[in-house]
């Protein structure tokens, strides 16, 4: 038996725990907030075509979140990758070995304790030891209270897996391995915040950040015209519910978790709280929130659109996080 012994903490998005735990293994110690918040993790994706299924989807959190929190921090991060299962294998023991523990990407179908058939990629977890002579991998994942047993095909499985949204080819992992004191959070959360306004206002052709939520709220009244079928429609409505609600985001698509980090900070920050970025950002987390409450019903009614008063609070979300982040953009410490 191999087991690291670095202690895991639950939490509520298989990134920043994943990567909490994995700094935490290295000496590192921060929340599983201050994580996110520190990998610039706010992201907007809006995705439609009648391939897809659902065929109009969103994500709500970067991907480029750990990389991102290891360089606001100034602690190595090496992405490696492996097509062959056995180097994959052997790339990651050899990480344990040297008193490293790799977060993993994996599929969430894949992982039997899930008890799921839905796919989604890139879904981490950390790989915390192993038994040989049992066949299996002992993993972290996010709101799991201890560790996870995982049948080490099965774990090969998952980490072939290039279902979407984040599943890439490669069987990819990172090694978070600190060599010395991490920078200091009052260092680091100003980088954070000017790195995640710059994302979220950086694309403007509506595939990614504010303009991709603009997008996605101007096309919204017609989700249920362009649908493949009723079950398509059904699924595009459900699907947006449970991203913005449930599937480990905290609540808000992230922005509640976000609100969290911004709590943190002020306490690093004096000159943060007066600012009032995370009082606006915990109201932007409920504003979704209840638009998700919309967009279930709408599920829900058979061959149904979106009311009215649903459309709006979508535009007023696009108005409002535009706002904030050029906000944030001009008014955060430095």
């Amino acid at each position: 038996m191999i087991r690291l012994p670095f202690e895991h903490r639950p939490g509520v998005h298989c990134g920043s725990t994943a990567l909490a735990d994995a700094l935490r293994a290295g000496g590192v110690e921060v929340s599983e907030a201050m994580a996110f918040g520190l990998g610039a993790g706010l992201g907007f994706y809006y995705l439609a075509a009648p391939a897809l299924s659902p065929s109009h989807l969103v994500i709500g959190r970067s991907a480029r979140l750990e990389v991102a929190a290891c360089e606001a921090l100034g602690v190595p991060c090496a992405e490696r990758s492996a097509e062959d299962a056995h180097a994959a294998w052997d790339g990651v023991r050899a990480a344990l070995a040297r008193g490293v523990a790799p977060v993993l990407s994996t599929d969430l179908a894949e992982l039997p304790y899930w008890k799921t058939r839905t796919r989604f990629g890139g879904h981490r977890v950390v790989l915390a030891g192993y038994d040989l002579d049992r066949g299996i991998a002992l993993v972290a994942d996010t709101d799991r209270p201890g560790l996870e047993e995982v049948a080490l095909d099965a774990l090969d499985r998952a980490r072939a897996s290039i279902a979407p949204p984040f599943g890439v080819e490669g069987r990819p992992w990172l090694e978070i391995a600190p060599r010395g004191p991490a920078r200091p959070l009052a260092e680091a959360i100003p980088e954070a915040l000017r790195r995640q306004a710059t994302e979220m206002l950086l694309d403007p052709d509506g595939a990614a950040g504010i303009s991709a939520l603009e997008r996605f709220a101007a096309e919204l009244p017609e989700w249920h015209l362009r649908a493949n079928d009723e079950a398509d429609r059904r699924w595009c409505f459900r699907f947006a519910y449970q991203v913005i609600e449930l599937r480990g985001t905290g609540g808000g698509i992230f922005r509640a978790l976000y609100g969290r980090f911004l709590r943190e900070a002020e306490a690093v920050l004096p000159g943060l709280a007066p600012l009032g970025f995370a009082a606006r950002m915990e109201a932007l987390a409920a504003d979704w929130a209840r638009l998700a409450a919309g967009l279930r019903e709408a599920g829900d009614s058979p061959g149904a659109g979106v009311p009215a008063e649903v459309a709006a609070r979508a535009r007023e979300l696009a108005a409002g996080e535009r706002a904030f982040f050029e906000d944030l953009a001009a008014r955060r410490p430095r």
